[in-house]
C-alpha cells in the first residue's frame, strides 16, 4: 500500500469515527447495530484496513448519515 493510499483510509477512518461520537454512538453500540467485530471497526477507524462500499453504506445507514459525508 502506498503513502497516499494509507492517508487516504486513514482520513476515512477519521470521519467515521468523528461522525459516529458526534451522533452520540460507541464503538460497541455501533457494532451491535452493524453486526461487526469492534476490533474491525477499530481498524477502519484507525486506517488500518481498507472498508467496503456495503460496510461504508451500513454504518452510515446506523448512525444516520450519508455514506458521502465519509469522504468530505
Amino acid at each position: 500500500m502506498t503513502e497516499e493510499e494509507k492517508i487516504f483510509l486513514k482520513k476515512i477512518g477519521a470521519n467515521i469515527a468523528k461522525l459516529r461520537k458526534a451522533k452520540g454512538f460507541s464503538q460497541l453500540d455501533l457494532c451491535s447495530i452493524i453486526k461487526m467485530e469492534k476490533p474491525n471497526l477499530s481498524s477502519i477507524e484507525n486506517g488500518r484496513q481498507n472498508v467496503t462500499s456495503l460496510t461504508l453504506l451500513k454504518i452510515s445507514e446506523a448512525i444516520g448519515v450519508e455514506v458521502i459525508s465519509f469522504f468530505e
